[in-house]
């Protein structure tokens, strides 16, 4: 379900990050790790499998220097290589939003789709598909992101926490208001 999120966040028409962002106009940044120069040689050599895995986050052990990316380059940023094509942050979450069933379910329309329902089959990390794995390290980047612009929002007393039901819409909730466990 993360993935429906990110969605709404990230990739919408107007992604509710935008439309929170409007009153607020930050520039929201989402650290991640740099290109490597060992990442730049497996770009060149083409591999038929391959993870960034826990490299990305820039505070992970696997780490390279850390880069403030907009959110275009954070979407387009490569984290998986598999069957000869290049998957992305973007792709990721459109993958399990859209085809596997985190908003709407279906089947793979074309090969970017079809691959990388191959490649969760394929790889698995922690019990979990290697694609959907990648989605919690995406969400903890995305959450620190923002952190900005909750700031922001809860600075000016619009809200002090937020909910968000099962068909994803969100809630906020005004400082004066009680909370998910009382009073605020």
């Amino acid at each position: 379900m993360a993935a429906g999120l990110l969605r709404k966040l990230l990739l919408d028409e107007t992604p509710l990050t935008d439309r929170v962002n409007r009153q607020y106009r930050l520039r929201l940044r989402y650290r991640l790790s740099d290109v490597s120069p060992l990442e730049q040689l497996i770009y060149s050599s083409n591999p038929m499998f391959w993870a960034i895995e826990d490299a990305l986050d820039p505070d992970g052990a696997l780490a390279y220097k850390p880069m403030d990316a907009t959110r275009d380059q954070f979407l387009k940023r490569r984290i998986m290589r598999f069957g000869g094509r290049w998957i992305t942050v973007h792709d990721i979450i459109d993958q399990l939003a859209n085809v596997e069933g985190a908003v709407h379910s279906g089947t793979a329309r074309d090969e970017r789709q079809r691959v990388l329902q191959a490649a969760g089959k394929f790889y698995s990390r922690s019990g979990l598909s290697g694609v959907v794995s990648q989605v919690r390290l995406i969400g903890r980047i995305t959450v620190r992101g923002l952190n900005p612009l909750r700031d922001a929002v809860v600075a000016a007393g619009a809200a002090t926490w937020a909910s968000v039901s099962a068909n994803g819409s969100v809630q906020l909730r005004p400082t004066d208001d009680q909370g998910p466990h009382g009073p605020a």
